[in-house]
């Protein structure tokens, strides 16, 4: 089932590749299967074309960790907390905060 929603996914967005709605999508839904590389992707693509309010920059700063790419991390999750705090989304900021708290304990 996740493949043919994958699949779908991928369709739409070779259709629509400026959707930055179906890239979210798309990025989500590698994420959730923890293809972090290609998650990234459609994250870079999404951030191209929109004003996240917090949580692309969490997924951001998840793959980056589990690619082993530690400072951008720290630096994606940092800029995920500020943009919910702009955003007037107190609990995803603490929620951002919890998830870098984990990855970096101490800081």
């Amino acid at each position: 089932m996740s493949g043919s929603r994958l699949e779908q996914l991928e369709a739409m967005v070779s259709e629509a590749p400026d959707d930055r709605d179906l890239r979210y999508f798309l990025a989500t839904e590698y994420f959730r299967l923890e293809r972090y590389r290609e998650s990234l992707r459609e994250l870079d693509e999404y951030f191209k074309s929109v004003d996240d309010e917090g949580v692309g920059f969490k997924m951001r700063g998840i793959c980056l960790f589990h690619l082993e790419r530690k400072d951008e991390a720290r630096a994606a999750l940092l800029s995920g907390i500020d943009a919910a705090r702009k955003h007037r989304h107190s609990g995803l900021a603490a929620e951002i905060e919890e998830t870098f708290q984990e990855f970096f304990p101490g800081n």
